[in-house]
């Protein structure tokens, strides 16, 4: 294949502001047909779409969310930061994103975030996203991936049947390899950074039987070396500089 599968990493995050509507919207208008966010839960248990622990880099908030309330969250500016022109743009539950891609017909990666709320905090993200999935409307375009993977084990012990990807890096990876986890887990896939990435360790991943899905990459001819590897899919901040045929996956 000429391309792997593009993953629009947390929306067309280099076109609008990352994990929000306006983001995953702007990847679909440029010819995405998958994208990539990022799952986290705040006090009131519920499930908001941001990658930091802290606000103050993506929204008009500052510090920590554990303890707020959706209400508190709902007053936030998470678009200002990115340019005027997406000013007011909110930081979306995860209820909404899955309910635009069913509607965009879109395939999604969906990545929990460590939670640092405490036990209960994260028992709460788990137990609530299980509940939330159900209603992806195709999960053979699904995929749940984490870097925590006692959380993603405590995922698959409630959804057994929801793809799950092995994220990874290779720099700060505590726990388990791939090796000794994944097929454990019933991954379907490896998700391993780019840094350090071998054609050796590609195949290595594809002869055991997984998908191999590679973050981050933003270079049109890099993702076509990554397919000759046997990479299948790659995460891109740039989906609008890849050709339609790189989107029929």
């Amino acid at each position: 294949m000429a391309f792997p599968r593009i993953f629009a990493h947390r929306g067309a995050s280099s076109l609008a502001p990352e994990n929000t509507i306006a983001s995953f919207a702007k990847a679909a208008e440029v010819g995405a047909r998958w994208f990539e966010f990022d799952v986290d839960v705040i006090g009131d248990g519920s499930l908001i779409v941001i990658h930091d622990d802290k606000l103050q880099r993506t929204t008009t908030g500052k510090g920590g969310y554990y303890n707020l309330s959706f209400s508190d969250i709902r007053t936030l500016d998470a678009g200002k930061w990115f340019s005027d022109t997406y000013r007011f743009e909110r930081i979306p539950e995860v209820a909404d994103v899955i309910s635009f891609a069913n509607s965009a017909n879109m395939g999604m990666n969906l990545e929990i975030k460590p939670c640092y709320g405490g036990t209960e905090l994260r028992e709460k993200l788990i137990e609530n996203l299980a509940v939330a999935v159900d209603s992806v409307a195709n999960t053979e375009r699904f995929i749940v991936s984490s870097f925590d993977h006692e959380a993603l084990a405590r995922f698959h012990a409630m959804r057994p049947n929801i793809k799950l990807g092995w994220l990874f890096d290779r720099e700060n990876q505590p726990g388990p390899t791939w090796q000794q986890g994944a097929d454990l887990l019933r991954c379907t896939a490896i998700h391993p950074d780019v840094n350090g990435l071998t054609p050796e360790e590609v195949k290595e991943m594809r002869d055991a039987g997984f998908d191999v899905n590679v973050w981050t990459v933003n270079d049109v001819d890099q993702a076509q070396e990554l397919a000759s590897w046997g990479v299948t899919g790659i995460f891109t901040d740039r989906p609008q500089d890849f050709p339609a045929e790189a989107h029929a996956l």
